[in-house]
């Protein structure tokens, strides 16, 4: 396995040579680190799930004409032990299983903010980027078929990011990508149709 100190090293590699992983010209989120780096206690739990745990289904949308019924309420997230130096955090979610499709991106969460309560990720400080479907804040599993990942990433900041409310992943990754101080995940399960 890939350690992520090297996709970090690759993706700081490919924003300086101003190489991208897809044809949009943007970082995708494979691209991008997602376990824990730079803070070996930098940790992220959730009591909606265990790591590698199945996703219940009020975290699922409601979307793409039935394929999934859920509430579309985000999970409940605690963080800490974030690094010195901490300004903000960001979360995202990407769905590796699916070509590493957004679920969500939020951004310039204030460093003293460490949880977000199950289905208030709207009432989180900071703001929302774009979901590959098009819409801004948390967008739940929507599988088409069976076993799909879901990783939830909170991502230690030394800076606030100079990006617009609607952010891409992209353009949040190539500003965030200076100034990353650590990582942490969680990962959740879901099959489809939900």
């Amino acid at each position: 396995m890939v350690s992520m100190r090297r996709i970090l090293a690759a993706a700081v590699i490919l924003l300086m040579a101003g190489c991208s992983g897809d044809p949009g010209g943007g970082m995708t989120p494979s691209e991008t680190p997602r376990v824990s780096e730079g803070s070996s206690s930098f940790s992220v739990t959730s009591p909606d799930f265990t790591d590698g745990g199945e996703l219940a289904d009020w975290a699922t949308a409601s979307a793409f004409g039935g394929q999934c019924t859920g509430d579309n309420l985000n999970p409940a997230l605690t963080w800490d032990g974030a690094p010195n130096g901490t300004a903000t955090f960001a979360i995202t979610v990407i769905d590796e299983s699916a070509k590493d499709f957004v679920h969500w991106v939020h951004v310039n969460i204030p460093a003293d903010v460490q949880a977000v309560a199950r289905g208030e990720g709207d009432a989180l400080p900071g703001s929302d980027g774009a979901t590959g479907a098009g819409s801004t804040g948390y967008f739940g599993p929507c599988p088409p078929g069976p076993d799909h990942h879901y990783v939830f990433t909170v991502i230690a900041l030394d800076a606030e990011l100079d990006v617009r409310p609607g952010v891409s992943y992209a353009d949040f990754a190539a500003a965030a990508a200076d100034h990353i101080l650590a990582t942490a995940t969680i990962t959740g399960l879901r099959s489809g149709p939900a």
